[in-house]
């Protein structure tokens, strides 16, 4: 058995210097057990998934799904060993910019009529 902890990031990203147009809802995975210097390469990092269409909550369902599935294991063959081997995956952060987060935990934020940060 291998376990896998990965780190998440989410944000909004655009091409543009405003993001009121062409603005992209992103998902990028890294994993948790690299040094950070490492972490930040390109080529660590794994795309997830990306729409100009749907907010990222409406994308999360279907990560969910799926990295349930991944949490539970997942058989995969190992070339070092020659043999296949379960390999677990675990979200250990979720990396995301204040707007972000604040749509991922459903917060009104300064909106709220009671506005609180430890709830």
């Amino acid at each position: 058995v291998k376990t896998v902890p990965l780190n998440l990031f989410l944000d909004d990203t655009s091409g543009n210097t405003t993001k009121k147009w062409n603005k992209f809802e992103s998902c990028v995975m890294s994993l948790a057990a690299m040094p950070f210097k490492e972490q930040c390469k390109v080529e660590n990092m794994f795309f997830v998934c990306t729409s100009n269409k749907l907010l990222i909550m409406e994308m999360l369902p279907e990560l969910v799904k799926d990295l349930g599935a991944l949490e539970k294991g997942v058989e995969m063959f190992d070339v070092e060993y020659g043999k296949p081997v379960l390999v677990v995956g675990v979200v250990h952060f979720l990396m995301a910019d204040n707007p972000m987060h604040t749509a991922v935990a459903c917060s009104l934020g300064a909106k709220a009529r009671l506005p609180c940060r430890k709830c």
